[in-house]
């Protein structure tokens, strides 16, 4: 596993790699890295400058800290060795690493826990769905019957409109959510306290990982073993990295659910609602009466879930902490669809109702976009038709590349795919499953 120098540095300050002995030294926590990381970017210091400097000590000249002494850093980098044979071991696994720094690093956690955002992410799976948000859906570990299938009903109507689910990953409720939307093909993020890499290899993940629908992240060792502190740590990441939440069943003022929520509820991350509860003393209940809202018994409409009218939510102007860190106070857009990606086509001509669209470009490299008139009378499905078209007209293609090059969900896809179909607009070819417009080969399509 190749990483940089200074997510090399950020590992060595922030994370366990083996069982610790008596005397190791202990990792910087969030918080702890927070306040460091901060210092070195106003005194100028890289990471990186830490590890390969001689004399690391003389760079901490001047970091004063009650916990974080300039003796715990230098220990904490004199583990090269163990970061190597670590990182060998993950990367064999699949496993990959992302810390504050990179690009696509989730800029929700950035922006509601700031400079608390954990400074490395371990995980598996599509990591570009980090950054599209979800609906968060957490309960108790012990949740009845009912609540169960409540949670799986929720994750099953969450994919099939086009959200993500952000879970915990735990028994009980959050798997119920996560396995309900994987099994319509929805996307789901996975917010793990501990055993990445044992769940990593799990035989319930490996379709959903396999077919890109699932990443599964952890801001703790990928080896560590459960531990209360940790679960309850990784609560408000599920939250973060949501757009809204619904929590299923919880006990009153007790357990890792409860935390949570009240915690988002004090936060004001993203809106909370509950599943109804009969027992006005049921934690549900106590949740409501704190600032929750009841979730709709029937017909659950998930965007109704978002905020209503509410402008992107902003914190207020930090700046970023080193090379490629964006500013805690980037926006956060509620997204419904992936931006489009860059990617070479052929050049074809669409005629929508007797009006041309411009074809590719081929210095841009982008998707024909019709003109402000055509766009407003194109449906959804004849938009998609219209991308379709500049997609396969070369070649037939797959439904995980129309996936990537679309940025549409499975389940959405599926749905276009077969009516497509049945309207003689789209072709489906065969060992292996392919797809291609039905009139590949001609310069222009009429809808």
């Amino acid at each position: 596993m190749k990483i940089s120098k200074q997510a090399q540095a950020v590992l060595l300050i922030t994370t366990w790699f083996t069982k610790p002995a008596k005397n190791d030294p202990k990792p910087l926590t969030p918080t702890e890295w927070g306040r460091f990381a901060l210092w070195l970017k106003e005194a100028g210091i890289s990471p990186e400058t830490l590890m390969t400097s001689d004399h690391a000590m003389n760079c901490l000249n001047g970091w004063s800290d009650r916990t974080v002494t300039p003796d715990r850093i230098c220990n904490l980098l004199d583990r090269s060795a163990a970061l190597g044979l670590a990182l060998e071991k993950w990367q064999r696994a699949g496993l990959w690493v992302m810390t504050r720094s990179d690009e696509d690093y989730p800029f929700r956690l950035k922006s509601r826990l700031k400079y608390d955002a954990p400074p490395v992410l371990f995980g598996c799976g599509n990591r570009q769905l980090l950054d599209r948000g979800g609906i968060g859906v957490v309960g108790s570990r012990d949740a009845a019957e009912g609540d169960l299938d409540c949670a799986s009903m929720l994750g099953r109507e969450i994919a099939v409109q086009g959200y993500s689910v952000v879970s915990g990953g735990a028994r009980g409720a959050d798997e119920a959510a996560m396995m309900g939307a994987l099994e319509k093909e929805g996307t789901v993020i996975g917010v793990l306290p501990a055993n990445l890499l044992r769940d990593a290899t799990s035989a319930k993940y490996r379709k959903g990982l396999m077919a890109r629908n699932l990443v599964l992240v952890s801001p703790f060792n990928p080896e560590a073993w459960f531990d209360v502190g940790n679960a309850m740590a990784r609560n408000k990441y599920i939250y973060c990295l949501s757009d809204a939440a619904v929590v299923v069943a919880t006990s009153k003022e007790k357990g890792g659910t409860w935390k949570g929520a009240t915690e988002d509820l004090k936060r004001g991350w993203v809106p909370l609602w509950v599943k109804h509860h009969p027992d006005r003393d049921s934690g549900n209940a106590a949740l409501v009466n704190q600032g929750a809202r009841w979730l709709p018994s029937a017909g659950i409409i998930v965007s109704s879930l978002l905020a209503p009218g509410e402008p992107p939510k902003t914190s207020p102007a930090e700046p970023g902490l080193f090379d490629n860190d964006i500013p805690a106070s980037t926006p956060i857009q509620v997204r419904e669809s992936s931006p489009q990606p860059d990617y070479d086509i052929p050049v074809v001509s669409i005629e929508y109702k007797g009006t041309k669209v411009k074809p590719i470009s081929a210095e841009t490299k982008q998707l024909p976009v019709p003109g402000a008139g055509v766009l407003d009378s194109l449906t959804f499905y004849e938009f998609f038709l219209h991308q379709f078209v500049a997609l396969t007209s070369g070649a037939p293609v797959s439904t995980d590349t129309l996936i990537e090059k679309m940025g549409i969900c499975r389940t959405q896809l599926t749905v276009w795919l077969k009516r497509g179909i049945e309207e003689g607009k789209i072709k489906k070819l065969k060992n292996p499953v392919r797809y291609q417009s039905a009139d590949a080969g001609q310069k222009s399509l009429k809808f």
